[in-house]
């Protein structure tokens, strides 16, 4: 080896001699480890901590609520259908289900709601047109000669203070005591509720929005404006809400236009439909013309004008399960 070449390694060797005494010491007093750390550990100071793979987030699986279940497999037990025409069971629900609002499903949520109100709507009109078989069956006897009996005219005198009926007797009392059809029922009582869901129908059955004075009576609505004091009123089933909604749309002095469009109709010999009792509602709410296009989009992406000519079932149908009890009407 040359001297040039031996001075070169020579300083090379010193060199990397001093570079490794230095990394000694550095490490030896600047507290570094450059042990290798096992897989899936980090290290905090001095100690060793296990590091927890997270666990992956699993969604909560969608529950129904036992009511709802309930009362859709009783419905599907006795083969209750919107589109059966002709053969709607007399089940009389009391009150919507509690887990109605919760379901995912709209569409579910629809027909749920439709197949609860509308047995009601078909009662309260039973009910309605035995008044009116009561009436025109006094009435041909006046015709004839033989004079209503006191407890008969007790009854019409109670009905005409029931229907607001100031005069013209038995004649103005056929105007108001007369069907409301059952789609108009359906279409009013899914906006006024918002399908079942609202916290007056859930609290109170209140279906249709309707007013009261007195607070013992009702719901305080949550936005009502300062001076303001009426209440929503509140009813024992949704049954008695139905029954309310239609003494107030057969006597109220706002709704003159349905009662006169609708004897019209009758003495015409046309269809009563709720499509085109729908187009006298202006003043049942604030929105006029904009309410009645709601109730008219109801029944078209709904089919409720198939529903104005459905009467009941002749057979019985056996009572809901225990747990729809306190929903039986």
């Amino acid at each position: 080896m040359s001297s040039a070449n031996q001075t070169t390694f020579t300083k090379v060797a010193l060199a990397s001699l001093v570079g490794a005494v230095g990394l000694q010491y550095a490490l030896m007093f600047g507290d570094f480890d450059i042990a290798p750390k096992p897989a899936g550990m980090v290290i905090d100071a001095s100690v060793v901590v296990p590091v927890n793979p997270e666990k992956p987030k699993v969604k909560k699986l969608y529950q129904r609520d036992p009511e709802v279940v309930a009362l859709d497999q009783y419905f599907k037990s006795i083969d209750y259908k919107l589109g059966n025409a002709g053969d709607i069971p007399r089940v009389y629900i009391k009150r919507v289900p509690k887990g109605l609002r919760d379901l995912s499903s709209v569409a579910e949520r629809k027909q749920i709601f439709l197949r609860i109100i509308l047995p009601l709507a078909l009662r309260v009109n039973e009910e309605i047109a035995a008044r009116r078989d009561r009436l025109l069956s006094i009435q041909s006897n006046e015709y004839a000669g033989v004079p209503a009996t006191p407890t008969q005219q007790k009854w019409v005198e109670k009905m005409m203070k029931r229907y607001r009926v100031d005069g013209g007797g038995i004649a103005a009392l056929l105007e108001r005591i007369d069907i409301i059809p059952p789609s108009l029922i359906l279409a009013q009582s899914a906006e006024e509720s918002g399908w079942g869901t609202s916290r007056f129908v859930r609290k109170g059955n209140a279906l249709f929005g309707q007013w009261a004075y007195n607070e013992e009576e009702g719901i305080i609505p949550e936005n009502r404006e300062t001076g303001k004091t009426h209440v929503i009123k509140a009813f024992d089933t949704l049954m008695d809400s139905v029954r309310a909604y239609a003494v107030n749309i057969n006597s109220h002095p706002a709704y003159e236009a349905l009662r006169e469009e609708r004897a019209r109709l009758r003495a015409g010999g046309e269809s009563i439909t709720g499509w085109e009792l729908a187009k006298t509602l202006l003043k049942y709410s604030e929105r006029g013309e904009e309410y009645v296009q709601s109730l008219h989009a109801i029944m078209k992406a709904n089919g409720l004008d198939n529903l104005d000519g459905l009467k009941f079932a002749v057979e019985d149908v056996p009572p809901p399960p225990n747990l729809l009890a306190s929903l039986q009407g």
